[in-house]
This record gives C-alpha cells, sequence and structure tokens, in this order.
C-alpha cells in the first residue's frame, strides 16, 4: 500500500510539474503573440504616417506651385497689357501728331546727333517719307535714296504701326543714325515707360 502512494503521489508531482511547463510555454506563446502583435500595429502606424506625411508634402507642393503660377501669369498679363496700352496710345498719338510734326522729331533727332556726325561724309536712306523732305532735314548729305522699310535694317519699335525716318550712314561704315520713328518710340519708351503707363492709368496702375 505504501509503494502505490508513493506512485500516487510522484505521479501528481510529475502532473503538476509538467501542468507548470505547459503554462510557461503558453504564457511564453501569448508574450511572443502580445509581441508579434505589438510589433505589426507599430509598423503598421509607422508606414501610415510615412504615406500621411509624403502625401502631404506632395499638397503643399501642389498649393505652393499653384499659389505661385498665378501671381507669375498675373504678372505676365499685366506686364503685357501695359506694354500693349502704351504702345496703342503712342501709336495714336503720332498718327494724330501729323507728318510735319514727325519731321519736326527726326530735325531734332538729327541735331543732337551732330557731335557722331562731326567731320563725317555720309549718305541717307529714305523711307516712308519723300526725299525732298529728307533733303530739308538732313541738306549737307552726298546723296539720297529711297528704299523700303524692310531694306532699311531698322528695328521695329514694339507696336509701332508708323514707319517713317531717314538712316545716316558715314562714307567709311563706321557711323550709323537712326533719324526714325522707331528709334524715337524705343528711346521714348526706355526713359519712360513707367510715366507713359502711369499717365494713361491716371497715375494708378492697375494691380
Amino acid at each position: 500500500m505504501e509503494e502505490l502512494r508513493s506512485t500516487e503521489i510522484l505521479d501528481k508531482e510529475i502532473e503538476a510539474d509538467a501542468r507548470k511547463k505547459a503554462e510557461r510555454i503558453l504564457q511564453a506563446a501569448d508574450d511572443e503573440c502580445k509581441r508579434i502583435l505589438d510589433g505589426v500595429e507599430t509598423r503598421v502606424k509607422e508606414a501610415t504616417e510615412r504615406k500621411i506625411a509624403q502625401y502631404k508634402a506632395k499638397i503643399e507642393q501642389f498649393e505652393r506651385n499653384a499659389t505661385a503660377a498665378f501671381p507669375l501669369e498675373k504678372e505676365r498679363y499685366l506686364v503685357k497689357f501695359y506694354a500693349d496700352s502704351v504702345s496703342s496710345a503712342l501709336n495714336d498719338y503720332l498718327q494724330n501728331l501729323g507728318l510735319e510734326k514727325r519731321l519736326n522729331l527726326m530735325e531734332e533727332k538729327f541735331k543732337k546727333s551732330a557731335v557722331a556726325l562731326a567731320g563725317k561724309k555720309y549718305n541717307a536712306y529714305v523711307f516712308g517719307i519723300s526725299e525732298a523732305d529728307a533733303k530739308k532735314i538732313v541738306p549737307n548729305a552726298l546723296s539720297f535714296s529711297t528704299i523700303s522699310f524692310e531694306k532699311s535694317g531698322e528695328e521695329v519699335a514694339f507696336g509701332n504701326k508708323i514707319h517713317e525716318g531717314i538712316i545716316l550712314e558715314s562714307e567709311d561704315k563706321s557711323v550709323r543714325v537712326r533719324l526714325t520713328i522707331d528709334q524715337f518710340l524705343r528711346e521714348l519708351s526706355d526713359t519712360y515707360s513707367l510715366e507713359l503707363a502711369e499717365a494713361l492709368f491716371g497715375g494708378t496702375l492697375p494691380e
């Protein structure tokens, strides 16, 4: 009987020990599962945050580009609007001025070019006006030739529609003077473009 009791006790101890080991294994498995699940949640959270940050940055970049593009386009439009308006006003002014006064502009330009032409012999190339009118402005030219504006070598001033003038060229080709409406408009625009725009818009430029 004593031997049976000893065997029963031993069985119970083995069973208890096995139960404890099983509990430890199960607890370790639970801990591992929890660690894995926590890790997955963390990785998903981190990946989500990265994606949110990436898309947020893309949206902000798009908004910056859109915000920057509109003022730039607006500025380009206004610059063109000013230039077109001033050019149109100058053309109206020159047309209303009449030929005689436009010839006076050429004569004034000729007087201002006296230093550049001093001691030079030069030929006159005429377009848009008669040679008779040109001779009144430049009486000392060696010769007068009527040419087309396209062959004069003169550049078109922005928006100008009145191509009249005289090109003076020295015999040695070292000096070339433009007594032209296009040159007059370029100089006027370079010097007084802002004042002209402000005057045209009543002292207040549109914004």
